[in-house]
């Protein structure tokens, strides 16, 4: 699969790292938006862009007054749909995605949600996307925004790519630092992922 007219935005996470191989876009994009994990994400990033020969940029959205959640002071906002929640981060990481995306005559923005992600927060999930795509597509310059691998589970997605341990090994997932902490939504996906999905290397 490719998607030449397409930036996606790599985290440097499991599920972002497998789209980037998937979908092979025509750049990367590294967000820094405040995020307590950005230099581990910034590396990360990095790295799996460069693993893949991948396009690769960073940019700095500064968002941190507007954040909250794991990812911002390790503190859950009140009312929070789960403790990592950053009020409406995937829409803003998507329109500065779509404003990469016009500068260089790309056509869409492409974001790493999977299967399950709905489940958590509202803009993990396929209506939030179908509508945010719309709103998107009825502004200037016409810029989509699509998630296709929101139909897979990682360990579906790490799958169908065929992700060796090598791309597996640069990626981070860490929600609260810039060393896994183990004790965090992100870490224990990680195992729980990795558990099930590395040994089916070794067969």
């Amino acid at each position: 699969m490719s998607a030449g007219g397409t930036v996606l935005l790599l985290s440097g996470g499991l599920d972002s790292a497998a789209l980037a191989m998937m979908i092979r876009p025509a750049l990367t994009v590294f967000v820094d938006y405040g995020q307590t994990p950005r230099e581990a994400e910034s590396r990360a990033a990095r790295a799996v862009a460069a693993h893949l020969a991948l396009p690769f940029t960073a940019i700095q959205l500064p968002l941190g007054e507007l954040g909250g959640g794991l990812m911002h002071n390790d503190t859950p906002l009140p009312n929070a749909p789960s403790p990592e929640w950053w009020p409406f981060r995937n829409q803003f990481l998507a329109t500065a995605g779509a404003a990469v995306a016009l500068r260089h005559g790309l056509t869409a923005v492409a974001l790493a949600s999977v299967r399950g992600d709905g489940d958590r927060h509202v803009d993990g999930s396929l209506p939030f996307y179908v509508q945010l795509d719309a709103v998107m597509k009825m502004q200037e310059g016409g810029v989509g925004v699509i998630a296709p691998a929101i139909h897979l589970s990682t360990v579906e997605l790490l799958r169908e790519v065929g992700a060796d341990r090598s791309l597996i090994g640069w990626t981070v997932s860490c929600h609260r630092a810039n060393e896994p902490c183990g004790d965090c939504p992100g870490c224990w996906k990680r195992e729980l992922v990795l558990t099930e999905y590395l040994p089916s290397l070794d067969q």
